[in-house]
């Protein structure tokens, strides 16, 4: 069988509400979003295109939204056997607790997040298991690939487990071969590795979206760094067929399609 993914940062729902265009190019059998806005009525939205709401986690607040990550299935595909919250980590880490100050001064106010969501194939009862991400925006490389390291440890994968992790992991353009290296000591390969380019910050109505100060910081980045990549997709037990980015300029982000044979 094959199966189709998606990721996609929405940038405050917009992609969502514009979901329809995607659609039309290309209807993955699972679609893993970040930063929609987490009401009942706008989760619902995706139901009459066929998709049901394997689960969300509200992530942050802005201007009294409440967003978070969203994961989507095609009811006609599959059937959802559970979804699991983060995993927390106990104890008071300084570092987390820094960057997470960092962030609400900039008024990301994000925290991280992990949703894990097991889906089982109707027609031939193969169970994948599904982590939609969204990790802080300002952080250390060093931060994040220890979140991510201990929520790869805490899942205790089996050798051929069906599992893929997707979305926005908000990670630098340094020490790139050490998130390679992290996953690839979990047995997982990156879907994503010919994509140079997941974020262009470009248009009126997407700048008009951010903060003066993260404005700014968006003209400083783009200086330094004009092909901006921090949404990736990894996979294991499963066979990568195609990847490719969805041209749509809906989000400062790119929705990003992968197929895997399972």
């Amino acid at each position: 069988m094959k199966l189709s993914f998606l990721t996609y940062n929405t940038l405050f729902n917009s992609g969502l509400e514009n979901i329809e265009d995607i659609l039309d190019i290309i209807k993955p059998d699972i679609i893993c979003l970040q930063e929609v806005d987490t009401a009942e009525k706008n989760l619902s939205r995706m139901s009459k295109f066929g998709y049901e709401l394997a689960g969300y986690e509200n992530s942050f607040i802005r201007l009294g939204i409440i967003y978070g990550i969203v994961t989507y299935y095609n009811k006609n595909i599959f059937k959802i056997k559970r979804h699991r919250w983060s995993i927390k980590k106990k104890g008071v880490d300084f570092l987390d607790v820094f960057y997470n100050v960092i962030n609400i001064i900039l008024r990301t106010g994000r925290q991280k997040s992990f949703l894990l969501s097991d889906l089982v194939h109707l027609k031939t009862n193969k169970e994948v298991t599904v982590c939609n991400t969204h990790l802080l925006v300002f952080g250390s490389n060093v931060l994040k690939m220890k979140h991510i390291e201990h929520l790869l440890k805490s899942l205790k994968l089996k050798k051929r487990q069906r599992f893929i992790i997707s979305g926005d992991f908000n990670y630098f353009p340094y020490k790139r071969k050490g998130l390679e290296q992290l996953f690839l000591k979990y047995g997982l390969l990156e879907a994503t590795k010919d994509i140079n380019q997941t974020v262009k910050f470009s248009g009126k109505k997407i700048i008009s979206t951010f903060s003066l100060i993260q404005r700014l910081l968006i003209k400083l980045l783009h200086r330094v760094l004009r092909n901006l990549k921090v949404d990736y997709i990894f996979y294991k037990g499963v066979e990568l067929e195609d990847t490719k980015r969805i041209e749509v300029r809906f989000s400062d982000h790119y929705p990003i399609i992968s197929v895997f044979k399972v």
